[in-house]
């Protein structure tokens, strides 16, 4: 039923603890597990080529390091994706559009803080726009 799982994620704890539960689902389904970062470029900016894969190589080092370890340890395969948009929601729905996932999963809240009051405005907004179903682990 399920088989590939979408991990959004931004290097907090809530995503880290959504990390944990996307593995633990990954390996007792047998899906395929792809984590997410959207770089937000504030204030939007023009790169070269060169700097975009900079940039998205720095943010993968960070973020996927205790993913990675935590999916070898519980035998799941990490596939990785880093993006960059001005819009981290759309970009994270655009992704799960396009790789055609069946389960998206999110921390409740991100490093934008305490916006709104029970999710944070990303997750928010993929629960209400999603085309499949969102776990939010908070």
């Amino acid at each position: 039923m399920i088989s590939r799982i979408l991990l959004a994620t931004d290097g907090s704890a809530f995503s880290e603890l959504a990390g944990e539960y996307a593995i633990f689902l990954a390996r007792k389904l047998g899906a395929e597990l792809t984590a997410l970062h959207v770089l937000k470029l504030e204030p939007p900016r023009r790169l070269t080529p060169e700097e975009v894969e900079e940039e998205k190589a720095r943010a993968a080092v960070h973020i996927f390091r205790q993913l990675e370890r935590l999916a070898g340890e519980a035998g799941v395969r990490l596939r990785k994706e880093v993006l960059i948009s001005r819009d981290v929601a759309e970009a994270i729905i655009e992704e799960v559009r396009f790789g055609r996932y069946e389960l998206l999963v999110v921390g409740s809240l991100g490093k934008t803080g305490l916006r709104r009051l029970l999710l944070g405005s990303v997750s928010e907004r993929l629960v209400r726009h999603a085309p499949c179903p969102v776990l939010v682990v908070r």
